[in-house]
């Protein structure tokens, strides 16, 4: 009976083993599927023409070098077209206009003038829309090329952006900034920059804007959430660390990394608001649906 019993507990033994090692080798097949997908994914975010975006950005600069008094100060490049990781917030925006003194201006109010500006001005044949959002200026070619303006002015050697709810300027160091989002990407193998990306575009396509933080804001995230990161440098591993951990951040005010405002979410109240809960709650649904997705639920994700 001894020798029946130890035959029956080896069977058991070897069959779990080779249960778990099965489930090992489908969980390595998801997470490579996984993976595989968005190296795709990023490929689309990054195939642009830059040599046409920077013809169209000098086009752009001509036309509003007198939209004020002041002029533009100076046009400073962003997200790959200057080769810097500067998402809405610095990352995606083609260019910062920078204008010498925006006056009394709000941000909301220089937008329209961007926008009522191109309208005008840049050849119809070319251009199919140029559209005011809640902080940035988008102009869609014809040729569907779309290029990000984000407005901003400098006083006194300072410049400023609007506001993540586009109700006021907020003054910012985009080269600080730049400086402490590189230094974060590079400790992490050059994978913080496209976990932002993937992050920003699963933001979009999954939550309404007001459950999602804007780029500036999630880029602030990235920073505090990588800084002392020892897990994989997968694509998959870090969006799904940079999604959990956005859900418990947006709880309570974000730092702001440039170390010239208080904060980047201001407009969220304080920590615990309403606003907050919903949007850490929004974000911790979709944390959850990351951990347990398999392919064809991640390109529903992306593709919805």
């Amino acid at each position: 009976m001894g020798g029946s019993g130890g035959s029956w507990a080896s069977n058991y033994d070897l069959n779990g083993a080779r249960g778990q090692a099965e489930e090992k080798i489908e969980r390595e097949r998801r997470l490579s599927e996984i993976n595989d997908f968005l190296a795709d994914q990023l490929l689309s975010f990054n195939d642009r023409d830059y040599e046409t975006v920077r013809s169209r950005l000098d086009e752009i600069s001509e036309i509003l070098q007198d939209l004020v008094d002041g002029g533009i100060d100076k046009l400073l490049f962003g997200g790959s077209v200057a080769k810097h990781t500067y998402v809405d917030g610095l990352s995606d925006v083609d260019a910062l206009v920078v204008l010498r003194d925006g006056g009394s201006a709000t941000p909301e109010q220089l937008v329209s003038t961007f926008c009522r500006y191109l309208n005008q001005r840049l050849p119809a044949s070319l251009v199919s829309e140029v559209t005011p959002g809640r902080l940035a200026v988008t102009i869609k070619y014809a040729d569907g090329l779309e290029i990000q303006l984000l407005p901003a002015v400098e006083r006194s050697g300072r410049v400023s952006i609007a506001s993540e709810d586009g109700a006021s300027w907020r003054t910012i160091s985009p080269r600080k900034f730049a400086e402490k989002l590189t230094k974060v990407n590079q400790e992490n193998a050059g994978g913080v920059v496209p976990a932002i990306k993937l992050a920003k575009g699963l933001f979009e396509r999954n939550l309404p804007e007001a459950q999602r933080p804007g780029g500036y804001h999630l880029e602030a995230i990235a920073v505090d959430a990588f800084k002392s990161y020892h897990g994989s440098k997968s694509r998959e591993a870090m969006l799904a660390h940079l999604v959990e951990h956005a859900a418990r951040a947006v709880t309570r005010p974000t730092g702001d990394i440039t170390g010239q405002s208080v904060h980047v979410d201001n407009h969220l109240g304080p920590a615990g608001s309403l606003e907050r809960q919903r949007m850490s709650t929004a974000i911790k649904r979709l944390s959850t649906k990351l951990g347990n997705a398999d392919l064809a639920e991640y390109k529903d994700m992306f593709d919805g």
